[in-house]
């Protein structure tokens, strides 16, 4: 019927214009999900537990936040409200 055809239209402009749609048509076809899914580093990452995983979630956050930061800074941006 039209409104089903409507309701296909729809969705496919949508999807066009979902970015989240585009990387997961683009991960699975590089094969990068799966690639990501058997990596060491993901499986040692599942494995820690304890003081181990909250040391890992703190120090690894900080590491991130702080190289994001100076990468934006190369540029002129910041994602830090207060500078």
């Amino acid at each position: 019927s039209a409104a089903k055809i409507m309701l296909k239209f729809y969705k496919l402009l949508g999807n066009l214009f979902d970015m989240s749609w585009w990387a997961q048509i683009i991960g699975e076809k590089l094969g990068l999900y799966k690639w990501a899914r058997n990596s060491k580093f993901r499986k040692w990452q599942e494995g820690l537990t304890g003081w181990k995983f909250w040391t890992w979630q703190i120090v690894g956050g900080i590491m991130f936040v702080v190289i994001i930061e100076f990468i934006l800074n190369k540029i002129g941006m910041t994602m830090l409200p207060w500078r």
